[in-house]
């Protein structure tokens, strides 16, 4: 097996919600790596009461980004900074196999300064889904 690890947690967190009932956090793990000899190359593997979610993509965003639908499908969100609706990985970023991703502010154009990282914490009230991600940073692209 190729696959290089590039990063992991054991202390992330991730909400679960639905049944009208108030979010309830856990923790859960997050590992991700690269193996060039893959067509995909970036995976990410997600780690809790769910069992494990895990996904390919070209970059590390979007092996996150399928990871956390499949999360979704059981009602499940990752509290990380790659789910929250403000931020988004360009092209070069994506491109390089790169961990950051970019702090979108409306009407804004990127800052090279506002970067933060994919995998690291955020606040349970301010991540959201996949589809609702995607819909705010059309939302910026608009506002520019």
């Amino acid at each position: 097996m190729s696959e290089r690890l590039l990063g992991s947690r054991d202390d992330a967190t991730a909400v679960h919600g639905g049944g009208g009932h108030p979010p309830e956090p856990v923790s859960c793990a997050l590992r991700w790596w690269v193996d060039d000899a893959q067509p995909l190359p970036y995976g990410v593997e997600a780690a809790g009461p769910w069992g494990a979610a895990r996904a390919y993509g070209r970059s590390l965003f979007d092996a996150l980004r399928d990871v956390r639908r499949e999360l979704e499908a059981a009602d499940w969100l990752l509290a990380v900074n790659g789910s929250r609706p403000d931020v988004y990985q360009s092209g070069m970023l994506s491109s390089s196999g790169s961990d950051l991703a970019y702090e979108l502010r409306p009407g804004m154009p990127v800052d090279p300064g506002a970067l933060v990282n994919l995998f690291a914490d955020a606040s349970v009230d301010a991540v959201t889904s996949v589809d609702e991600q995607a819909a705010a940073y059309t939302r910026w692209l608009e506002s520019l």
